[in-house]
This record gives structure tokens, C-alpha cells and sequence, in this order.
């Protein structure tokens, strides 16, 4: 299921690495409106130079329910630096 969250802030990123796959990706973490603290995940650790902190934000989440939730992002769009 496609979602968009809107008026996010991000708080910070760090890389890490898939201990089954050995493979990189990124934890963001987000503020809403309210000051309620997020983590997402994003698969490309290219767009690691795009999360800077303070910067306001629209996302685009590719949300997987199931056993486990797994909320990862797809597209970002600024809406301030």
C-alpha cells in the first residue's frame, strides 16, 4: 500500500547493514506535526546526503502490513531547508 506522510521534520539518518543479506540501508528518523518520533527505512544509501537535519518534508511510503509492519520510503519531496 502506497501512503503519503506530510509536513514531516528530519531528526537524523544512519546507515546500517542487513545481517541476513550483508546488505546497506538507511533508518531515518522523523518528527510529525505533534513532536511524535519515527523511524523509516530506505533501501537507496544514495539519498543519505538528502536527509540533513531540520529539513521539512513530504514522503511517499510503501507501508507492508503483515506479520510485521515494514514502512519504507519511496520518494521525498522538500518543503523547506
Amino acid at each position: 500500500m502506497i501512503v503519503e506522510a506530510r509536513n514531516l521534520e528530519i531528526r537524523g539518518v544512519e546507515k546500517r547493514t542487513s545481517k541476513k543479506s550483508d546488505g546497506e540501508y538507511l533508518i531515518v528518523r522523523v518528527e510529525d506535526e505533534t513532536g511524535r518520533a519515527y523511524e523509516l527505512l530506505d533501501r537507496d544509501v544514495e539519498n543519505m546526503s538528502a536527509y540533513k537535519r531540520g529539513v521539512e518534508c513530504n514522503l511517499t511510503l510503501d507501508l507492508r502490513l503483515g506479520k510485521y509492519t515494514n514502512v519504507s520510503i519511496v520518494k521525498m519531496d522538500i518543503i523547506k531547508v
